[in-house]
């Protein structure tokens, strides 16, 4: 195993500036940083030398000195971000320039997804990829690396996950709700949602939940239980989920929600699975909304691909995961 050596503060800030924003000066890294430029020189240097950084030809500036540009190194290491479903894992490779090199799904042989997911990361460790940072995704509520609740896969109940994967891979890991990362993944797919509040609503065969985000901090709860959406009650002797099953449509149930949400947090945007609802179920819902709540005050309702999003959170932890790992 090779000598890595750890890196300061501003190191890794260049580093995921340079992983999530692409192409960068010392003027651009200084103001986004918001450190000196002979400081982010300094630590330029020490990546380049290291080969995380590369530096690019020089294009002009305003002022018509030629400034140096800057790049992640993408093939300094890869990510694996991968998330369970019932009957299948899916999984991707990415550079650190968020390029995808594999991405698959594997149908479950056996009952145990997490004997499931191990011999399926072992496969891909076992490769010619240099993984710097697992992320795993999973329909359940995670604290800490700890799948606590998660009723349809019994063998990941309870497990430290994030303690098994990197005693088992000596790789950093990260578990995540699969509507946390989902949220994520569509804040980060567009700068402007970045410090937004928005709420991430999946029907799902694995029963509703929701991410959230409040000025684009993500909301876990005291007990790490927040977007369990499914225990939420509606009706005299129904919740969120119940509602769903036994509705003719289930659109009344979710308007009902939707105007908690409204009334809670006060969202920019409530985003739908654009393969769960359709554009006239999204007017259906928004007329419906207007019996629970005055209309100025409700979020804008957007469909989006949930599969996209929670595969592009995840990738997100990964990179970031990886960003903040020593050096070679």
């Amino acid at each position: 195993m090779k000598n890595r050596t750890p890196v300061g503060e501003t190191s890794v800030k260049i580093r995921k500036e340079l992983m999530f924003r692409g192409v960068r000066t010392i003027p651009e890294l200084s103001r986004e940083i918001g450190v000196t430029f002979p400081t982010i020189r300094k630590n330029l240097e020490q990546l380049i030398d290291r080969g995380v950084v590369v530096e690019l030809d020089t294009e002009e500036s305003s002022g018509g000195r030629p400034a140096k540009r800057y790049i992640q190194a993408a093939d300094y290491g890869h990510g694996l971000s991968l998330y369970v479903e019932r009957d299948v894992i899916r999984y991707r490779v990415l550079d650190l320039a968020r390029r995808t090199l594999e991405e698959d799904a594997v149908p479950l042989k056996t009952a145990s997804h997490l004997t499931e997911l191990i011999d399926l990361i072992a496969s891909l460790t076992d490769r010619d990829y240099s993984i710097m940072a697992i992320a795993v995704g999973v329909a359940g509520s995670v604290d800490q690396g700890r799948i606590f609740f998660a009723p349809d896969f019994p063998s990941l109940q309870n497990i430290q996950l994030k303690q098994q994967l990197e005693k088992r891979f000596a790789v950093p890991a990260v578990i995540e709700n699969d509507m946390n990362a989902a949220v994520i993944g569509y804040a980060r797919s567009d700068i402007r949602r970045l410090n937004q509040s928005l709420v991430y609503l999946y029907l799902g065969k694995n029963g509703p939940g929701a991410g959230l985000l409040l000025g684009g901090r993500l909301i876990r709860g005291s007990t790490s239980f927040s977007g369990e959406v499914s225990f939420v009650p509606l009706y005299d002797e129904q919740n969120f989920r119940d509602a769903l099953r036994d509705k003719p449509d289930g659109l009344d149930a979710i308007a009902r929600l939707t105007a908690m949400f409204a009334a809670t947090l006060n969202p920019h945007a409530l985003i739908f699975s654009d393969v769960e609802i359709s554009d006239g179920q999204l007017r259906e819902i928004e007329e419906s909304c207007a019996n629970y709540i005055p209309k100025e005050h409700l979020p804008r309702l957007i469909l989006s691909s949930w599969e996209q999003d929670y595969l592009n959170g995840l990738d997100y932890l990964c990179l970031n995961l990886a960003a903040e790992q020593p050096i070679s």
